[in-house]
Parts: structure tokens; C-alpha cells; sequence
């Protein structure tokens, strides 16, 4: 399939959104009437919405049809894997991207944390105290997202969901492999983020935060 006939199907649904005739969980016209509308064979759409649907912009239902989800993070985050890989970025680089994140959803949060977030955060932490090996680690991870989430900001929250596979593995193995004065390094920083948040002291939440990913930066 040609490229200009791939952009095509994606300026006819940026159009359709743009519109308001096309939201989100929307089912797309069928191939038959793509087709006809863009003048295109029917074999250059379903490439063109298989396309699509890799780069997280459709869902495709067996004998339903096609959906708009703009789940574009799926394709950022097989970029970044990628990009590992390849090793056009390190951990370390991924490692200062979410630390500059977290730590505006640190702050952001602080002004939108519920009370029901401040007991689940409490429960998270208490549940890292008490846990070894893959429950320490979903805990830790469950903290930082709920932290994540608080802070309101759907594309902060896009992206860091986007860098999760990539955070559970740096951060599993390192919970995994450091030695205790690290573990327990971590541990403090997580209690002071916790009170901090809860508190509103923003200062010295920023200095927990930032030593924590310190440590973390120090193990990539």
C-alpha cells in the first residue's frame, strides 16, 4: 500500500473527529464504505486500518468491527522497547524521563489526592514493608502509579503507563538483586514521599522523590 493512500484513512478519521461525527469507542464505517468514500480498493483500507490498529488507534472486534480507542501509548511504549534494544537509549535515559514526570505528578497530586487515595497509598506502603520478591514489587509499582493517577494529567499518565513493562523490569530486578541498605534506602524514600504528600510539604517530598530515583539511577 502506497503511503499517501495509508494517510488517507487518517486524515478521513482525524477529519470525522474533528467533525464530532467520529469519538472515542466509536465503530468506523465498515471496509465497503471506506472504500467507496476514499476511493480505494477494499485490500488498501483493511491495510490501512490493520496499520492502525498496530499503532493503538483501532480495536478490531471478530464480526463486530472496528473501534477508535487512541491507545497510542501501546505503540510508544514497543517504540521505547525498541529503542532499548537497539541501544539508542539507555535505562538511564528512560530512568530521567519518568523521574522528571513523577515529579510533577508528585506535586500535582499533592493539590488532588483524596482522602480515599491517602488510605490506599497508606495500604501500599504498609503492603511493601511486609512483602519479598514479585508482591514487593507490584506494590511499589501500584504506589507510584496511584501516584501518578492523582496527579490529574492524562498525557503524564499516558506516557509513565506507557514506560510500565519497562519500569517493572529495571526496578523488579533491582528490588530483587540490591543489597539490603538499598532495599531499605528505598523504603525511607517511600515513607517520605507518603507523609509528604499527605502533609502538602512539597519541598521535601521533592527530595525523597528525587532520592529515590538517585538510588535507582546509581543501580541501571
Amino acid at each position: 500500500m502506497e503511503n499517501r493512500e495509508y494517510k488517507k484513512v487518517i486524515e478521513y478519521v482525524k477529519s470525522e473527529i474533528a467533525k464530532g461525527t467520529l469519538q472515542l469507542k466509536n465503530k468506523l464505517p465498515t471496509e465497503r464504505v471506506l472504500a467507496e468514500e476514499l476511493s480505494m480498493s477494499r485490500s488498501s483500507i483493511r491495510e490501512a486500518l490493520r496499520t492502525m490498529e498496530n499503532m493503538g488507534m483501532l480495536e478490531s472486534t471478530q464480526g463486530s468491527g472496528n473501534y477508535l480507542t487512541g491507545n497510542l501509548n501501546k505503540m510508544f511504549a514497543e517504540s521505547i522497547g525498541m529503542m532499548l534494544l537497539l541501544k539508542q537509549v539507555s535505562y538511564s535515559e528512560v530512568n530521567a524521563v519518568r523521574r522528571a514526570l513523577e515529579t510533577d505528578a508528585y506535586v500535582l497530586a499533592m493539590g488532588n489526592i483524596t482522602e480515599e487515595m491517602e488510605e490506599k497509598l497508606k495500604e501500599l506502603y504498609q503492603g511493601m514493608e511486609n512483602s519479598e520478591g514479585d508482591q514487593k514489587i507490584l506494590k511499589d509499582k501500584e504506589f507510584h502509579y496511584l501516584i501518578i493517577r492523582a496527579s490529574g494529567n492524562k498525557l503524564i499518565i499516558s506516557i509513565m503507563e506507557a514506560l510500565e513493562e519497562i519500569y517493572e523490569e529495571s526496578v523488579g530486578h533491582i528490588l530483587k538483586t540490591s543489597s539490603k541498605e538499598t532495599k531499605d534506602q528505598l523504603m525511607r524514600c517511600h515513607k517520605k514521599m507518603l507523609e509528604c504528600i499527605i502533609g502538602k510539604d512539597e519541598i521535601n517530598g521533592r527530595r525523597a522523590l528525587d532520592e529515590h530515583y538517585g538510588i535507582i539511577e546509581g543501580q541501571c
